[in-house]
């Protein structure tokens, strides 16, 4: 029991104990709506232990004894979270066998991550909030200490005596650092918040290690460089030292720092009330890709949104339709003190835009928001909203993710403040659009004779799923593609109205190009920018740009071991592809995988007033992160989806999981509940 509990705690979860007698030869079931309580999967848990030979009998009825509510729930939180990962690996794995790519690393905890990025969502907008509201932009960060001090701890295996501390460049082009500290922190009578610009700008928050807790006043007084999640240890090294979050990139996101600054209060108060969606979580995202199971080259592999999937019909009507409508929104609310003040903001902004005479909403367009965020960091337009920031776009007054109801939207991510009227008006909006209210004179709110417009933000997964990056949509017979770094992209699944042969290239530069035994092209960008001609008799130029990854697909190292790849390359070519090169595909969003088709959707989407720039130019990473926040929304509010999910998941892992299937389980939960009078077995 004292072990049970020291991994309850290491984990963050709280316990205590209490017992009553409850007999061993309760016999489980498979589970169904109506068995699987907390205390049912506890108990068939236990059992399945003894059972399988785990735990003796004598052990099985001592945790048995256990009826005490909380400890239950912390056992059955560890194990949602190994089921959730046993299947998360199994996802992976499939697709990864499907398209010939190496399946990801096991230290790549995938719920973890998931865990650490949700809690981090939460946590970001609500801290820029407290920032915003206070008049100086001061926030006391000692409220979130949770017993432990501020700042990240254990971030590698010997870290032990150093001490980290966040710094902060108000500016991307500012050399100064600045540390990220109250009054009283290391001993001084400094207090150092970031602004919420700084907060909502660039990769301008490091994290700096040392023995001595060491002021450094720029990146060059920093002697050594870690970084996460590939350097283990840090080897003596005193510092000051820079930790950096990969190898291309030193610096973290003003959202991506909240999760070291506040690592003690994150992992303790937020991440454990995220535990209960991990099998929902798991369970959708196992059906979310469709793929041709008979894959055979590189080429036509693919993968495809499943229909099916709860995300796919909950997020809109069709993927396909030219009649598309969105049922999930993000919203944010930007107030004035009084309705004349915001009909004069919604006057300049439609200046601002070039439209001075409209009337009505503002439907907006490519550079839209850009400008709705110039116009709020002018004198004269004060927004007085006390909202916080969403961790996507940068905008004040976020309200959180919502989605359509019988008489308006309602939120499933956030808090959604705005009023009834403005909620009415939103859920029939299906394209980005600025709500101006009545006259142009924005929704009355409070008591108090604010009024405040409202932006809606639909959200399509055919922007979020863009595939424009790699597309041949070309202009004046030029196309773009945009690959990120040391990564590979088919073109004979490609399609041009312009080209007539997909296998024919000329006048390569700065790429590298290779075949398959079919033909087949591939091309790999070797610099910022390059180029080649595509074609025969009917070329186009293809630019390449050497770009941040913002599409999001699949995007996984080759396995060259795999016979797809040996018998799909002749010596030399294979020659040509590194060890650590990656392959990117689309997801698509229909079953027709045929290339001409592909692209029609795509120039059909690209061309529609529908689609929004600002989540189709999101990093990958933020797609994702969208992506995990709308589904984490999903499944909190629909209790018969989770009833599913955990039929059939607590069926499939603790019922009927075999021995080699689930060891892992067993052996994370069982080395925590053995006996203490020297693990005999009966």
């Amino acid at each position: 029991m004292k072990k049970l509990l020291a991994i309850l705690a290491a984990v963050g979860l709280t316990a205590t104990t209490s017992s009553v007698v409850i007999s061993c030869t309760t016999t489980v079931d498979r589970f169904g709506k109506l068995n699987f309580s907390d205390k049912q999967v506890y108990t068939s848990f236990i059992l399945k232990m003894k059972d399988s030979g785990f735990i003796s009998v004598s052990q099985a009825e001592k945790f048995l004894k256990i009826s005490d509510t909380e400890i239950i729930a912390d056992v059955l939180k560890i194990l949602d979270k190994k089921i959730a990962e046993e299947e998360y690996k199994t996802t992976s794995s499939n697709i990864a066998s499907t398209l010939k790519v190496k399946e990801k690393e096991t230290t790549e905890n995938i719920t973890s991550n998931l865990l650490n990025d949700l809690a981090t969502n939460k946590f970001f907008s609500e801290y820029t909030a407290k920032v915003i509201s206070d008049k100086h932009g001061l926030v006391n960060d000692k409220q979130y200490s949770n017993n432990h001090s501020l700042n990240p701890f254990n971030l590698f295996e010997d870290d032990e005596k150093i001490n980290y501390s966040i710094y902060y460049k108000e500016k991307s082009e500012n050399e100064t650092l600045t540390r990220w500290q109250v009054l009283g922190e290391f001993g001084e009578n400094e207090w150092n918040i970031p602004s919420i610009e700084a907060l909502n700008g660039g990769n301008n928050f490091y994290i700096i290690g040392s023995a001595d807790n060491t002021k450094v006043t720029k990146l060059t007084d920093t002697k050594n460089t870690k970084v996460l999640n590939k350097d283990t240890k840090i080897d003596e090294v005193t510092g000051p030292f820079l930790v950096a979050k990969n190898e291309q990139e030193q610096g973290f996101s003003g959202n991506e720092i909240m999760k070291y600054r506040f690592q003690s209060y994150i992992n303790a108060k937020i991440i454990p009330d995220l535990y209960t969606q991990l099998i929902s979580l798991a369970y959708l995202d196992s059906n979310l890709y469709s793929t041709n199971l008979t894959t055979t080259n590189y080429t036509r592999s693919f993968v495809r949104l499943n229909t099916s999937n709860k995300l796919v019909s909950s997020v809109q009507n069709s993927l396909t339709s030219e009649t598309k409508s969105s049922n999930v929104k993000l919203i944010w609310s930007f107030k004035a003190k009084v309705s004349t003040d915001a009909t004069s903001w919604v006057k300049s902004y439609k200046q601002a835009l070039g439209e001075p005479n409209s009337s009505g909403n503002i439907i907006l367009d490519e550079n839209s928001i850009t400008t709705l965020k110039n116009n709020f960091s002018s004198n004269s337009l004060e927004n007085n909203t006390k909202l916080g920031t969403d961790p996507f776009l940068g905008l004040v007054g976020y309200n959180g993710i919502a989605k359509n109801n019988d008489t308006g939207i309602e939120a499933i991510s956030g808090s959604l403040s705005i009023s009834t009227d403005a909620q009415t008006a939103a859920k029939s909006i299906d394209r980005p659009t600025l709500l101006t209210g009545p006259r142009d004179q924005g929704f009355a709110v409070g008591d108090n004779g604010e009024s405040e417009i409202v932006l809606v933000l639909p959200i399509y997964l055919n922007d979020i799923y863009d595939n424009s990056n790699v597309t041949l949509n070309a202009v004046n017979q030029v196309a773009t593609l945009s690959i990120p770094s040391d990564t590979w992209v088919p073109l004979g699944d490609k399609y041009s109205p312009y080209v007539d042969d997909m296998k024919t290239f000329t006048n390569e530069t700065n790429v590298e190009i290779i075949k398959d035994n079919n033909g087949n092209l591939y091309v790999k960008a070797l610099a910022d920018k390059g180029s080649f001609t595509l074609g025969n008799q009917r070329t186009i130029t293809v630019n390449v740009e050497n770009a941040n990854d913002t599409m999001l697909g699949i995007h996984e190292t080759i396995n060259k071991e795999d016979s797809a790849f040996t018998s799909g390359f002749d010596t030399e070519q294979q020659g040509k592809v590194k060890d650590t090169d990656k392959i990117l595909y689309s997801v698509l969003w229909a079953r027709n995988a045929d290339p001409k088709s592909v692209y029609q959707l795509s120039e059909a989407w690209s061309n529609s007033v529908q689609s929004s720039s600002d989540i189709k130019n999101l990093s990958a990473t933020n797609k994702q992160l969208l992506i995990s926040e709308i589904e984490n929304g999903l499944v909190a509010g629909d209790t018969d989806y989770t009833t599913e999910a955990k039929e059939e998941l607590y069926t499939k892992y603790i019922m009927d999981g075999d021995n080699v299937l689930f060891q892992g389980l067993y052996d994370e939960l069982a080395k925590y509940i053995k006996d203490e009078d020297g693990n005999t077995s009966d």
